[in-house]
């Protein structure tokens, strides 16, 4: 669900919005980071590369139009029978090491599962078009998605020797939201899902993101944390009320000396790229991380970007960082998963996390005008407040919101991770549970176990196994007593 990121959490989230965060956008690159560093080896010759060719527009026939979309196929461990695993790619390129570690690799080992990765439309090489300009992207949005992906599910399903095969689709953030909305418009084809850290509530102020990560620094971090970061915000926000002390600001953070720091939008992009080193430490952290940063900063007067978001702003030419809001604009429109990603947030999603509550440290200097105004400056003036609005509702309204109409969907949050505010943490029914598992982040359920994983996390990752083989026929149904639906 939110911005911009490194390389490895791309499977799970890049939920928000998609300008400036390095840290929160691109989940998926996050997430390989981490997954990666579980691998002991990373053989690939097991994993085929295949294409799919699927319409441009699955609900208007008199548009005839195809294109390529890819995915990856491991059969090494299927044997005939055995469950379809299905991990959908949400707003990222897919990488083909969630077919060799974390919980659906696991799954399929002790089942006997064909092992399937789904990449998203206009994300990857599935693109329909080389050039991503308004015109073109009109046919992105979750809907095409999930119907490219029922496609390639009836199309495998079609082979003889998936017969008897049953489906089941694993996601994280964005795409723990599709995994989720599969099982509930193609409950005949999908079997069984896992929504892991899924904001399937879309939300146009997106207020509460910012709460949550106070709560999380509140929690975890030093007993000064709080007192240090609103500090360091309002020293910060008293800058910008000067000449001199603007001056003094662009010193102090290296700040490129042709920026004008004298625009609102420039300022508000600057306090969002300071808010988003802590927006990261809370999506991607543990409490160890959060309490090692609240000592970082104890002695400082400054938030250092550098830390996690080097890539965003930093002009690498100049050495300096420059938060000219027009500037970005441009560099959104240049990269093709973030202007993509950014037209799902402007058109179906939004999440945009601004400061319009009291109930965090870091001042009230992202407003949604700014959210506003990059969609419009993205993607022209018809993607006004108004159209977001309208997005926002009409998503709620085709797939429910928190109270979708499904079973046999286990949806699994992180206490730490913001996103959770957006996503269902009690009980649908006995058949659709939630999991909310304390001291963890953003997606961390879909990883295999290791050192240092708290044993809650361990357990909620047992119990996710032992539900999809329960809803399958398959495996233990022995449920460990000390195990529960929701915490």
């Amino acid at each position: 669900m939110l911005f911009i990121g490194t390389n490895i959490i791309l499977a799970c989230i890049s939920v928000g919005f998609g300008f400036v965060l390095n840290g929160l956008g691109n989940r998926y690159r996050h997430l390989l980071q981490d997954i990666n560093s579980t691998l002991t080896s990373f053989d690939t010759s097991s994993i085929k590369i295949k294409w799919i060719e699927q319409p441009l527009d699955h609900f208007d026939k008199k548009n005839i139009n195809t294109w390529n979309m890819r995915y990856m196929e491991r059969l090494d461990k299927w044997k005939k029978d055995g469950p379809i695993y299905l991990f959908m790619y949400g707003e990222g390129e897919a990488s083909q090491v969630f077919l060799q570690t974390g919980i659906l690799y696991e799954l399929a080992e002790e089942t006997n599962g064909a092992m399937l990765l789904s990449e998203h439309r206009y994300y990857g090489k599935s693109k329909p078009f080389e050039e991503l300009t308004t015109e073109n992207l009109k046919f992105l949005s979750s809907r095409q998605a999930l119907a490219d992906t029922a496609r390639l599910l009836e199309l495998v399903k079609s082979e003889p020797q998936y017969e008897n095969s049953k489906i089941v689709v694993v996601g994280g953030s964005y795409a723990g939201n599709l995994a989720a909305w599969m099982r509930l418009l193609y409950p005949n084809l999908i079997n069984a899902a896992i929504a892991s850290s899924a904001p399937v509530l879309a939300k146009k102020d997106f207020y509460e993101y910012l709460e949550h990560v106070s709560d999380d620094f509140e929690q975890h971090g030093t007993e000064d944390c709080m007192e240090k970061i609103n500090e360091i915000f309002t020293t910060y926000e008293k800058r910008f009320r000067t000449v001199d002390g603007i001056k003094q600001l662009k010193k102090e953070e290296y700040i490129c000396e042709d920026t004008d720091m004298t625009k609102v939008e420039n300022q508000q992009l600057f306090f969002l790229d300071k808010s988003s080193a802590f927006m990261y430490i809370a999506q991607y952290g543990n409490p160890d991380v959060i309490k090692t940063y609240c000592e970082d900063i104890k002695n400082t007067s400054l938030v250092f970007s550098s830390k996690v978001d080097e890539n965003d702003f930093y002009d690498t030419k100049n050495n300096c960082y420059d938060y000219e809001f027009e500037e970005m604009i441009q560099n959104t429109k240049e990269i093709d998963w973030l202007v993509s990603w950014t037209y799902q947030t402007c058109t179906e999603f939004s999440y945009f996390p601004s400061t319009s509550s009291n109930k965090h440290p870091f001042t009230d200097n992202i407003s949604m005008d700014l959210f506003y105004k990059m969609c419009t400056k993205t993607f022209g003036p018809n993607f006004d407040e108004k159209r977001i609005e309208a997005g926002v509702m009409e998503t709620n309204m085709m797939y429910g919101g928190l109270t979708p109409n499904v079973t046999k969907v286990v949806f699994v949050n992180g206490d730490l991770d913001p996103y959770h505010r957006l996503s269902i943490l009690e009980d649908l029914s006995y058949e659709a549970p939630a999991k909310v598992i304390p001291r963890t982040s953003h997606c961390r359920d879909l990883f295999s176990n290791r050192s240092g994983d708290p044993e809650e996390l361990i357990e909620a990752r047992y119990y996710i196994k032992y539900l999809i083989k329960k809803w399958i026929g398959l495996g233990d149904y022995n449920k460990p007593n000390e195990i529960k639906h929701t915490t």
